[in-house]
C-alpha cells in the first residue's frame, strides 16, 4: 500500500534506488545531482542494500564503471548533471550501442560559457542523440514513478537500451514536495528480477567485450549517407567501384 513522505526529487531518486537495490552504482558528486549519491551511500553503509558502490575519479569513469557491470549481467545505475554529463558523452555512445540497460539520474543544469549553475536541458539534449531513452518530469512524484519504471523499460527485449531520468536541477532536484511512494514489496515485484539475454560472465555463450555494436572500417560514412540520403544523389561504395543511386 503506498505511503505519503516529503521528499526532494533527489531524495525521491535515492528512495527509489533503494528499493530496486540493483547491483552496482558508479558514483561522481556534481550540483545538482551530488545528493542522489549521497543518499544512496547512506543506505549502502546502513546495509540496507547490497549496492557495490564504486567511486570513482570522473564521471566518464562512473558510466564507465556501469557499462562493465551491464555488460556483466549486472543491473548498474549512476547520477550526474551539467558537465560531468558532458564528460560522459563519449561513453553514452557505446552503452547505447551495445544495448546496455543502464538507468543515468539526471539533475538537468546549464553548461558552463558563461559560468552558469542554473537549471536548463543543456547538458541532456546534447545527449538526446545518443541512443538513450530519455524521460523528463514535471514535479518530484514523476521523478519518482519514472525511475521505478525505468528498469522495466530499459530491460524489455525489445527495447534494451540505456534509459535517462531526468528533473530540472534546483528546481525539483531540491524542492520538497508531498510524494506517494510505494511499498518496498511493490516495487521489487515490479521491477522484478534481471534475468540477461547475454551477459560476458555467462560461461555457456562466451562473448567478446564488443559484443554489441562495432562497425567496419570503410562504411560509417557510406551507412551514414543511407541514413540521410540526398533526393536523386549517389552513395560511391567503399567496398566496390559501383556507384548505388538513390
Amino acid at each position: 500500500m503506498a505511503h505519503l513522505d516529503r521528499l526532494s526529487g533527489n531524495e525521491a531518486v535515492a528512495v527509489a534506488m533503494r528499493q530496486i537495490d540493483p547491483d552496482v552504482m558508479g558514483a561522481f558528486p556534481i550540483t545538482p545531482s551530488t545528493e542522489i549519491p549521497q543518499y544512496f551511500a547512506q543506505y549502502v553503509a546502513d546495509g540496507l542494500v547490497h549496492t557495490e558502490l564504486v567511486t570513482v575519479e570522473s564521471e566518464h569513469s562512473s558510466m564507465s564503471v556501469c557499462m562493465g557491470a551491464a555488460a556483466a549481467g549486472g543491473r548498474a545505475i549512476s547520477a550526474t548533471s551539467s558537465a560531468g554529463l558532458a564528460l560522459m558523452y563519449e561513453t553514452l555512445y557505446v552503452a547505447a550501442s551495445c544495448r546496455l540497460p543502464i538507468v543515468l539520474a539526471v539533475s538537468t543544469r546549464a553548461l558552463s560559457g558563461p559560468i552558469n549553475i542554473n537549471n536548463d536541458h543543456s547538458d541532456a539534449m546534447g545527449a538526446r542523440d545518443s541512443g538513450w531513452i530519455q524521460i523528463y518530469a514535471e514535479n518530484n512524484q514523476e521523478v519518482y514513478d519514472n525511475y521505478v519504471q525505468a528498469f522495466p523499460i530499459a530491460e524489455t527485449g525489445d527495447v534494451r537500451l540505456p534509459v535517462m531520468i531526468c528533473q530540472d536541477g534546483f528546481i525539483t532536484s531540491h524542492a520538497v514536495e508531498n510524494i506517494e511512494l510505494l511499498e518496498d514489496g511493490e516495487v521489487k515485484g515490479f521491477v522484478g528480477q534481471y534475468d540477461p539475454e547475454h551477459f560476458l560472465l555467462n560461461s555457456g555463450e562466451p562473448l567478446g567485450v564488443l559484443h554489441g555494436a562495432q562497425e567496419a572500417a570503410g562504411r560509417g560514412h557510406e551507412e551514414r549517407q543511407g541514413r540521410h540520403p540526398r533526393p536523386g544523389g549517389a552513395v560511391l561504395s567503399a567496398h566496390g567501384p559501383e556507384i548505388r543511386l538513390l
